[in-house]
């Protein structure tokens, strides 16, 4: 059994370009009008589900573009989780997870091309795939995966951020990077469009026996330091009054972007 929970909020932003999957679950209508008028948006739930899909897409480009790919994204991967519970394996899984992506991708670029109002188009994505008692992780662009085991927390996923390929160059200390004005550079979305290039996602298959697994977009890591994210989780061990504390203040600092959370127990 999973528990879990979602918080998402629009920020200093007039326009809410993220989005969210965790199971069933989805932004309606009434999410929607609470987050423009800059409400928090939450619930909390638990599944018993052989396999469950957990989402967040962080969609940028012109007004309305960003809001559609991440819609776009989340939309296909609800369709791809009602059609894998007989699959047998979370790699059997996961290879369905990247043939959809390369769809998704190929959707969202050409809609992009063609549609001026949609240039530059797109969203990160990135995804937790449960099955049984194992786990993949799925990442595109800067949304991030944490673990935290009560203890620490770890970022399981790694940016695909022009920063963070200094960082890796050894170019760059991570004080630098504070300074560094392309840090947020983007080297890989979907929507990204280059000839002969299939996009797929890095996989993560972490070995988790308990904690928790949050997914988070930019907007909260922009906004909190790991050790600001440590300290809510640990001291707030609800996972809903956590995601709230989260949201809360990432969206309490100027020029807040839209901040989305989901927190998955492993195990209960």
């Amino acid at each position: 059994m999973h528990r879990f929970s979602c918080c998402s909020h629009i920020g200093s932003r007039s326009n809410y370009e993220d989005n969210l999957l965790a199971i069933d679950y989805r932004l309606n209508s009434e999410s929607l009008r609470k987050l423009a008028q800059k409400q928090i948006v939450s619930m909390s739930s638990f599944s018993q589900r052989q396999t469950c899909f957990f989402v967040i897409a962080d969609g940028m480009g012109g007004h309305n573009a960003g809001e559609m790919a991440s819609h776009i994204c989340v939309a296909a991967l609800a369709d791809v989780e009602k059609k894998i519970h007989a699959f047998s394996s979370i790699e059997e899984i996961v290879r369905t997870v990247q043939s959809s992506i390369v769809s998704i991708n190929a959707k969202v670029t050409d809609l992009g091309c063609s549609h001026i109002e949609l240039k530059g188009m797109g969203t990160t994505l990135v995804m937790l795939i449960a099955h049984e008692r194992e786990y993949a992780i799925l990442n595109i662009g800067d949304s991030r995966a944490y673990h935290f085991d009560m203890h620490s927390l770890t970022q399981l996923t790694k940016d695909h951020t022009e920063g963070q390929r200094m960082l890796d160059l050894g170019l760059l200390s991570r004080k630098e990077l504070a300074e560094f004005p392309a840090r947020k550079n983007l080297s890989r979305y979907i929507g990204y469009d280059r000839q002969g290039f299939i996009l797929q996602a890095d996989e993560y298959y972490p070995a988790l026996d308990g904690g928790i697994v949050l997914l988070c977009s930019d907007g909260i890591t922009d906004s909190l330091a790991d050790e600001q994210i440590f300290d809510i989780l640990s001291t707030n061990r609800d996972i809903e009054i956590a995601g709230r504390m989260l949201i809360e203040q990432a969206v309490a600092q100027p020029n807040a972007d839209n901040a989305t959370a989901i927190l998955i127990q492993i195990g209960g």
